[in-house]
């Protein structure tokens, strides 16, 4: 029986064409190198870097660009095993530019793009379900039938006492209303154990503009750990016995493309090397742990690109013995 990985990421991989030009709207931009990229690959490759066996589920055009991201998810050390070719629907591509202020503009390409076309048949539920912790991408919820496939793989994983992971990371554009954005990711938030969002998702989820009551809000719908990321001030920390703010690094942030998905490869990392369960680490255990994530995402803020910007072990271990 082939090793199951330690962390399954089930979601989207697609082909980021970065402008070549910073401080440039998309319009402006004058050209792009092509970056593998997708919230759920980058934490897929994230935790592969750091030392754990990690697969990624999802489903790629049978495309010269599907091609390309499978091969860049093996050279990174990652199971693609679980990746499906599909011959009706293309890969998915976004473009994007960092503008002045240093956000992102980006636009998403292809209206049925192979990524949403993840059916049940695709997944191996009991290979899934063997994993330590089971990481769900919030673009399998936009449409069908990936939002129904990826709920069933959930409810699996809950229902044999595994782990889930989630991060909502909500692009409003690409769903039909915040109304049935939020329907939906509340649902999966009931099922999930580890939810990590920055302010602004916290505030839209809970209807709360308060950060500490928002956090609450959505812990008690039923995760056992809450992370909002506050960029490069660190993170705020809730479970039903703890809260805290865990300080950031300073960096010289060159692009911030991937650095919540970082933060979450990290805290996955630490989570999974504590000597504790979940459920029964202290605060001081979550402490090291949203250190070593803040770590990891303020290395991936000083690279271009994602996949070649995520840091290994030994890189985040030297950072963080020289910022002590």
């Amino acid at each position: 029986m082939k090793t199951a990985s330690e962390v399954t990421c089930i979601g989207e991989v697609l082909v980021d064409f970065v402008s070549n030009k910073s401080g440039v709207n998309l319009s402006e931009a004058p050209g792009f190198m092509k970056l593998a990229g997708g919230a759920s690959a980058n934490v897929a490759v994230g935790l592969a870097k750091l030392g754990i066996r990690s697969g990624f589920v999802g489903r790629v055009g049978n495309d010269s660009f599907g091609k390309f991201l499978c091969g860049e998810l093996e050279k990174n050390g990652v199971d693609t095993s679980g990746v499906r070719s599909d011959k009706q629907h293309k890969t998915r591509l976004a473009f994007v530019s960092l503008t002045k202020s240093g956000e992102r503009d980006f636009e998403f390409w292809e209206n049925h793009p192979a990524d949403e076309q993840l059916g049940i048949t695709d997944v191996l539920l009991e290979d899934i379900a063997r994993s330590r912790i089971v990481n769900v991408s919030s673009f399998l919820f936009l449409k069908e039938p990936a939002r129904s496939t990826a709920m069933a793989i959930t409810r699996h994983v809950s229902g044999h006492g595994g782990c889930v992971a989630f991060d909502p990371n909500i692009r409003l554009s690409l769903w039909k209303s915040e109304t049935k954005a939020r329907e939906v990711l509340l649902e999966m938030i009931i099922f999930s154990n580890i939810l990590r969002l920055n302010e602004d998702e916290a505030r839209f989820l809970s209807g709360t503009k308060d950060l500490k009551k928002a956090a609450r809000k959505l812990q008690l719908l039923g995760p056992s750990l809450v992370v909002a990321t506050l960029g490069g001030k660190g993170c705020y920390v809730h479970t039903a016995r703890h809260s805290r703010i865990v300080k950031g690094f300073k960096v010289k942030c060159v692009d911030t493309t991937g650095c919540g998905d970082g933060f979450l490869a990290g805290l996955l990392c630490g989570i999974l090397n504590a000597k504790e369960d979940l459920d029964n680490l202290s605060e001081s255990d979550f402490t090291s742990i949203c250190r070593f994530a803040n770590a990891v995402g303020a290395l991936t803020a000083m690279r271009y690109g994602v996949f070649d910007a995520l840091p290994k072990l030994t890189q985040v271990k030297n950072f963080l013995k020289n910022n002590r």
